[in-house]
């Protein structure tokens, strides 16, 4: 278990350094592993944890609806489907891989559901981003909030995972707490001791070690 009050301090430390860009960087975790095989089914990673204190940057969360959610999706995303949409970018699989890469995650109308699987589980599938079904009576506005503060944690063949938890501009505290979490939610699935080290960085910043 991590310490939240030396998490933090060694997050300042490389805050401090931040050189200023003309961007907002994003800040991230480079979680490493040792003596564990990634490609044993019991040990890939395919999490998604809440970050407490969110992301405090904006992500595209797509919906699938028709109706009534269609018209209130639009309120709360710019990336809204309906049926006869969704069936005719099924026709394009480029068209449909965009509109995958421009959203993080998706929610969709339950029964939507059955046509998203048939015609874009090709596409959406294997980058981890078939849709969460949601009732169409739902508040779209809190529900997309949360999936905006939700990060997915996915390993590859390689020993590391790279999870972003939050912005340079966020105060040391609050990505404590987001990194905390994230550490958390691994190792319920990976055992600590597997844990080889973790580094904190922002976009340009240097890495700084957070369990020596």
């Amino acid at each position: 278990m991590m310490d939240k009050k030396e998490t933090e301090k060694r997050i300042q430390e490389a805050i401090k350094q931040i050189t200023e860009r003309k961007f907002k960087q994003s800040a991230e975790i480079s979680v490493n592993f040792k003596e564990i095989n990634m490609e044993n089914p019991e040990n890939k990673l395919n999490l998604s944890v809440l970050l407490p204190k969110g992301r405090n940057k904006e992500v595209n969360i797509g919906v699938f609806a028709d109706g009534d959610m269609n018209l209130r999706a639009k309120k709360v995303s710019k990336y809204v489907l309906s049926r006869e949409e969704l069936e005719d970018y099924s026709k394009n699989r480029r068209k449909m891989r965009k509109f995958a890469d421009n959203c993080y995650s998706f929610i969709a109308q339950p029964d939507l559901m059955p046509v998203i699987g048939k015609s874009w589980g090709i596409v959406l599938g294997p980058k981890g981003k078939m849709p969460q079904p949601v009732p169409p009576n739902a508040d779209l506005e809190a529900i997309t909030k949360k999936l905006r503060d939700t990060i997915k944690i996915r390993s590859k063949k390689n020993p590391t995972v790279n999870v972003p938890v939050g912005t340079e501009d966020m105060s040391p505290a609050d990505l404590a707490e987001n990194v905390i979490a994230v550490v958390s939610g691994i190792e319920k699935q990976i055992p600590e001791d597997r844990i080889k080290s973790i580094y904190f960085k922002t976009t340009m910043g240097a890495p700084i070690r957070l369990d020596a």
